[in-house]
C-alpha cells in the first residue's frame, strides 16, 4: 500500500523532511513534549494501514463499503494540528471502489489513548441519535518503541471549519477559519450557529436519565461550521464523555422540569464561553447568544413527546415550567451551575463576574417567549 504525508512546511514529494521526522510530537497548547517524535507518528499510522490492506486490522475497509468488499489502494495522510488528547490528521484514502475522505485522531498518551477508545465507543453509540456525529470507522493500538499508540479513524466534514470569537473593527465576531481565508459572519448567521449548536447539544440530552455530552468547548473547536449556503451548517465532532447530571432513578415529573432548566442553564452559559481566535484570553458572546441558544433547546425536544410522566410535547412542559421562574430564581440556577464548573478553569474569573449578568439575559430571553409557545 503506497502511503504518503504532507506536513505544512516540512514536507516535499509525499514525504515529512526528515529533521522534523526527530522532532518530538507538540503535547497540548504549551507545545510540551509528548515523549514520541513526527517519525513515530508515522510509523503508527503506516503500521494501522498495512495491517488493514492486508486483511489483518480491524476491518475500515469493511465498515466503509460494507455492502461491498474492496481493496485499500493508497492513503495521503496530512497532519493538522495538535491538541491535549490528539493528534489529529486527514487523510484521503484511495480503494478499488472510490476515494473517501477521513480523519486519524491519533494519541499518544495514557490520557489520550482511555479519552479516545472511550470516544470511540460513544460516537458509535450515540451516533444513532444525531446524524450531526461523525461517524466512527475503526479503532486500533500499536507498539512504537514500546509506547502505546492509540488510533480511530472517522468521517471527514468535508467543507467544515473551525471558528471562533474575534475582535474586529472595535466589535467581537465569529470568525470562521476557512483554509487561508478567514470569514467573519454577520450577526444573523453567527445567531444560526450558536442555536445550532445548542440544538445538537440538546438532541443528545436525555430527560430521563440526565445524560449529556460533558465536556465541551468552543475553544477547542468542538464545532466546526459549512459557510458554503446562506445557512450555515454545523456538526459535533468530539464526544468526550457523555454522562448523568444526577443519579435518579424514575424520576417525578418535578425532577425531570429541574434537570431540564438546569441543563438548559449550563447550554447557555456554555455556549457563550470562547477563546478569541482560539488561543486567546477567554471570550464572552453576547447576549444574542442567550436567545438563540434557547432557540436551539426548543429546536431539539420539538420531536420530544411523553417523557415519563409528562404526556405530550415535551417542549411544550418546559416552556411553561421556565415562565413559572423569576429573574431571581434563575440568578440561583446559574449560581449553582457555575459552582460546578471546575474552579481552577481559566474561565471561571469570566463566568463568575458574568453570572447576574447571564441570569437577567435568560430572563428576558424566556420572557420573550409565549409560555404556551408552540414547538415548531
Amino acid at each position: 500500500m503506497n502511503i504518503t504525508w504532507s506536513l505544512p512546511g516540512h514536507s516535499r514529494c509525499g514525504q515529512i523532511d526528515d529533521a522534523v521526522l526527530k522532532t518530538p510530537l507538540p503535547a497540548d497548547r504549551a507545545y510540551g513534549e509528548a515523549g514520541l517524535c513526527y517519525g513515530h507518528y508515522v510509523r503508527a499510522v503506516e503500521a494501522v494501514l498495512e495491517k488493514e490492506a492486508q486483511g489483518t486490522g480491524k476491518g475500515l475497509a469493511r465498515a466503509l463499503f460494507p455492502d461491498a468488499p474492496c481493496r485499500l489502494l493508497s492513503a495521503h495522510v496530512e497532519i493538522l494540528k495538535h491538541g491535549h488528547f490528539y493528534h489529529p490528521a486527514r487523510m484521503t484514502l484511495k480503494t478499488d471502489a472510490g476515494t473517501i475522505p477521513l480523519v486519524i485522531n491519533l494519541a499518544v498518551t495514557p490520557e489520550g489513548n482511555a479519552c479516545a477508545e472511550g470516544e470511540f465507543t460513544l460516537l458509535e453509540a450515540l451516533g444513532h441519535k444525531s446524524t450531526t456525529l461523525p461517524r466512527v470507522y475503526a479503532l486500533d493500538a500499536v507498539s512504537v518503541d514500546e509506547h502505546r499508540v492509540v488510533l480511530f479513524f472517522g468521517e471527514w466534514f468535508e467543507g467544515f471549519h473551525e471558528f471562533h470569537q474575534t475582535e474586529k473593527d472595535g466589535e467581537n465576531r465569529v470568525v470562521v477559519w476557512a483554509g487561508q481565508d478567514h470569514h467573519h459572519l454577520s450577526r444573523s448567521r453567527e445567531i444560526s450557529v450558536y442555536r445550532q449548536a445548542a440544538g445538537i447539544l440538546t438532541r443528545l440530552y436525555n430527560p430521563l436519565t440526565f445524560e449529556l455530552v460533558q465536556p465541551w468547548h468552543h475553544a477547542a473547536g468542538d464545532f466546526v461550521v459549512n459557510i458554503k449556503e446562506d445557512d450555515p451548517k454545523v456538526r459535533l465532532i468530539t464526544v468526550r464523555q457523555y454522562t448523568p447530571m444526577a443519579e435518579v432513578q424514575e424520576p417525578e415529573a418535578e425532577e425531570i422540569m429541574e434537570g431540564a432548566l438546569y441543563f438548559l442553564m449550563l447550554l447557555t452559559l456554555r455556549n457563550r464561553l470562547d477563546r478569541y481566535d482560539g488561543i486567546g484570553e477567554v471570550a464572552w458572546v453576547g447576549d444574542h447568544c442567550v436567545g438563540a441558544s434557547l432557540d436551539g433547546f426548543f429546536d431539539g425536544v420539538a420531536d420530544l413527546v411523553d417523557v415519563g410522566p409528562l404526556d405530550g410535547p415535551f417542549g411544550v412542559w418546559v416552556a411553561r415550567y421556565l415562565a413559572m421562574h423569576s429573574q431571581e430564581d434563575f440568578l440561583e440556577t446559574a449560581r449553582g451551575v457555575v459552582s460546578s464548573f471546575n474552579p481552577g478553569a481559566s474561565e471561571m474569573g469570566v463566568v463568575a463576574g458574568k453570572v447576574a449578568e447571564h441570569a437577567a439575559s435568560f430572563y428576558r430571553a424566556v420572557q420573550a417567549r409565549s409560555p404556551a409557545h408552540e414547538i415548531k
